[in-house]
């Protein structure tokens, strides 16, 4: 339900008609006010409108580099999940590591501490693999 909302921004009362809480709409004048007070210390003029103007610039731009951070934000975050998927998918399958060695999936050829290699049967085979 929309309601009329009294601020004050730059010396002038304006009546705001808005669905969004009062309280909210008052710190949005309050930080139009303050910004609109930063330029006119600043400027070399006071005429309101081009205050009103420069603020609003200033607003603008931050609002619209923020946006650019979000969305640079939000590319780097989805780039490291597709990265972190990949690498989960990755260490998830079964592989073979380097040089032949055997990893837990690929048994058939691994060979105990003593340098024997079990048979099928269970049974050690008693010639080392080294000499």
């Amino acid at each position: 339900m929309k309601r009329l909302i009294e601020v004050e921004i730059f010396g002038q009362t304006f009546t705001v008609n808005s669905e969004d809480d009062a309280q909210y709409v008052k710190q949005l004048a309050s930080y139009v006010d303050q910004r609109m007070r930063q330029v006119a210390g600043s400027a070399k003029t006071a005429v309101p409108l081009r205050v009103a103007i420069m603020a609003a610039m200033s607003i603008a731009d931050e609002s619209y580099k923020a946006s650019r951070r979000e969305a640079e934000i939000e590319q780097e975050a989805a780039r490291v999940s597709t990265l972190l998927l990949e690498r989960l998918d990755q260490s998830e399958k079964p592989s073979e590591k380097p040089n032949g060695m055997a990893t837990s999936e690929n048994t058939e050829n691994a060979f105990d501490a003593s340098g024997h290699i079990p048979s099928s049967e269970g049974e050690e085979k008693k010639e080392p693999l080294l000499p």
